[in-house]
Parts: structure tokens; sequence; C-alpha cells
């Protein structure tokens, strides 16, 4: 055994591949930044850089069906993988390939009526933007079934060069489409990484499973279906109204301040770096151990914690040499607002920790925390939609980016309050349960 072996080993299941995927990811982050701070700034008027943000996240909204019927798939793919059974896999990966086909199909019969009310707020000309950015969701949400399956199969080495090439290939076709399209550019190279390493994920697989045949899984799958559908299907459609509506009051603070939180929220997407990637290996980690009876409490533990500090000593650093990381990048005219830096990217920090307890109990199989994340996100989504609507009390051209971070917040942080509160809970039941043995 050679020494990186050695050291993989000792870092075990979760923080092994973690690590490894950590430094892949990385340097496609590294591209991906220079898309984000030179080439979009640079073809994307201001007063389109504004609206990338909200986009992606009515991207984000438009693929929720997809993401809904996705969720148990990822599940599945991970059971099956876990047993060696391929040729379920297989047949799992077939169907959902047909419903991304099916659901796309559905998404461009809604686009003209949905659409034309987000371009009207934004004051975007439509054009082709719309198909883009359907095109875009649903390769981003089709991306993760054909990652899954890596990610099941534990080709996490396969998962990681793809992923460091997909930030190039990204930079490329951005170079290429931004200058012709604009926003619609944006969105064509936004797919092309996803598509990529959808291509990789399929062609590995069925190079590895060339002599299998796809097997019947739904007589013996379709409960674990109707156990997440329901509770995936309601949490989905809320979080991601949510998150959507949380984007477009920018349209009504003014340009400076809206284009600089794209550059803000380019930067702190730093803090959340190591948490996805935790995130990524988190699930079928967990899974494979919940199927044997294992314990994953420190698991969570352990995650949660990591992502956090990482997170939040990433949005010091950034808050320390805020100023100059904008003037660096050509945005000096936004170096006021430097001191955003720290409460956005403690607001990625916090939202990937939750993210880890979600994926956690998805893992499991246990939903009760809906329980209380959708009523938080139900209060947001009430009161973004009150000011969205314009009451008399409420003047859109006196409204400033502190208030739309306000509602932010709000959701982040109550959400894992209730989450830190429920583990404290069962903590408290489990040391119970010990003394009564």
């Amino acid at each position: 055994m050679n020494a990186f072996a050695r050291v993989r080993s000792k870092l075990g299941p979760l923080w092994g591949p973690a690590l490894i995927l950590f430094f892949a990811l990385r340097f496609g982050d590294f591209v991906n930044a220079a898309v984000g701070l030179w080439l979009v700034p640079r073809f994307v008027p201001a007063a389109d850089l504004r609206a990338v943000q909200p986009l992606v996240r009515v991207a984000a909204f438009v693929a929720t069906p997809l993401s809904i019927l996705l969720v148990p798939y990822a599940k599945l793919l991970n059971v099956h993988a876990v047993r060696g059974e391929a040729g379920k896999v297989k047949a799992l990966i077939r169907d959902a390939s047909l419903l991304a086909l099916a659901s796309l199909l559905l998404a461009l019969l809604a686009t003209p009526l949905f659409f034309r009310l987000v371009f009207r707020l934004w004051h975007i000309e439509n054009g082709r933007l719309a198909l883009a950015i359907v095109a875009s969701s649903m390769v981003g949400a089709l991306s993760p079934v054909f990652t899954e399956t890596l990610r099941a199969l534990g080709r996490f080495g396969v998962v990681s060069w793809s992923a460091a090439l997909s930030g190039p290939l990204r930079f490329a076709v951005m170079a290429l489409a931004l200058p012709v399209r604009g926003l619609t550019g944006y969105f064509v190279g936004q797919a092309s990484a996803p598509a990529f390493q959808s291509g990789v994920a399929a062609v590995d697989f069925f190079r590895r499973h060339r002599g299998v045949r796809a097997e019947p899984y739904w007589r013996e799958d379709r409960r674990v279906f109707l156990a997440f559908g329901a509770p995936l299907a309601l949490s989905a459609l809320v979080g991601n109204f949510r998150a959507m509506l949380e984007a477009m009051p920018l349209a009504l603070v003014p340009e400076a301040e809206s284009v600089a939180f794209y550059y803000l929220t380019t930067f702190t997407e730093i803090a959340s770096y190591a948490g996805v990637t935790v995130v990524f290996v988190l699930f079928p980690v967990v899974s494979a151990r919940h199927e044997r009876g294992q314990g994953t409490a420190r698991l969570l533990a352990q995650s949660m914690a990591v992502t956090l500090a990482g997170g939040l000593a990433v949005s010091l650093l950034l808050a320390l040499a805020g100023a100059p990381l904008l003037r660096a990048v050509g945005a000096g005219a936004h170096a006021a607002q430097a001191k955003w830096f720290f409460p956005l990217g403690a607001l990625a920090a916090v939202r990937t920790a939750s993210a880890c307890f979600t994926t956690h109990e998805a893992a499991c199989s246990r939903f009760r925390y809906l329980r209380y994340a959708i009523p938080v996100a139900l209060l947001e989504t009430a009161g973004l939609l009150l000011l969205l609507r314009g009451p008399a009390w409420i003047v859109p051209s006196q409204w400033r980016f502190r208030g739309v971070f306000a509602f932010m917040a709000f959701n982040a942080l109550s959400t894992f309050a209730c989450i830190l509160a429920d583990l404290a809970l069962r903590a408290r039941r489990a040391r119970a349960a010990t003394r009564a043995r």
C-alpha cells in the first residue's frame, strides 16, 4: 500500500474521498470564479448582470418536478449498488433519463407564461433566454442521477477528474457563447459542465456493465418511492419557490447594490466549498451504514462541525480582504459593500451545515425535520410575496439590500436553530435510553 493509500485509509470512508474530491472541485471552482468574476461581467451589461443570481434560482425552480422524482432514484441507486445489483441500477438510470425527457417537454410548454412574468420584473428581453434557462435547469437536475451512480458505486476518482475538467470546459463554452448571446450564452455555458459530467458517468457505468441486463425494480421499490414522494414533493416545492422569491426583491434595490450582490456572492460561495464536498460524499456513506444497521450520528456531527467551522473561517478571511478583492476583479466601485462579506459567507456556511443534516436524514429515510423546515420556509415566502406585491406601506424605491438580507437570514438561521434543537433532543433521549438499560 503506497503512502497516498495509507493516508486515505486512515481518513476513513467519508473524509478520504471527501479530501480527494475537495481538491479536484477546488480546481474547477478556481476556473468558475474566473468565469464569474472576469468573463461574465465583461460581456453581460450591469443591468443584466444583477439578474444572473435570480435567474439561476428560477432555473432551479423550473427543475423542481424533476428533482422531486430523482431523489428516490438517488436513494435506490445507492441501495442496489451496495447490494451489487447492477441490473436494477441500469434500469433506474434508464427510467430516470426517460423522466428527464418528459419533464423537459412539460417545462417547455410552461415556459412562455412563467418567464414572461419574471422577465417583466427584471426588464429583460426574452429572446432565447427562456429556452436556455429551461435546458440548463433540466441538464443540471438530471446530472445528479449519473453522478449519483458513480457516488453509489464508490467511483470517486472518476467524479474527481471529471469535476476538475468540467471547469475549463465551462470556461471555454462561456468564452464562445457570452460575446454572442450575453445572458443566454451564460446559461448555455452553465449547462455544459453538468452535461459533460453526466456523459462521463454514463460512459463509465455502461463500459463497466456492458453485458448486464436491466432488471425490474418497481414491485420491490415502490414503497421507497411512495415514502420519499410526498415529503420530498412538499419540501422541494416550498423550498425552491422560497429560494426563487428570495432573489426577486433584488430587483427593488438600487442597481449598484444588486450588482454588488453578484460579486459578493460569487466570492462567498467559497465559504460553502468544504461543505458541498462533504455533502456529496456523505449521502452514500450514511445510506450504506444505515442499510447495514450501523450508527451515523458521529459522521453527522463531524460533517456539520467541519462545514460550519471552515465556512466561518473563510468568511472572516473574506471580510478582512474584502475591499482589495473587489478592486482586484475590477469591482472597486462596490468596495463599500465589502462589509457584507462576512454576513453572506456565514449565511452560506450555515446553509451548507443545514444541508449536511437534511442529506443525512434523507439517506436514513427520515423526514421529520420537515415539521419545522416547511413552516419556517412558508413564513419567509409569505413575507416575500407581501413585499413583491407592493402594499402601500412599502415604497420599492426605498428598499435596500439589508432588507433583502434580513429575509435570507431569517430562513437560514431559524431552520438551523431548529436543527440544533432537534439534535439536542435526540441526544437527550439517547442518554435517557442508555441510563434505562
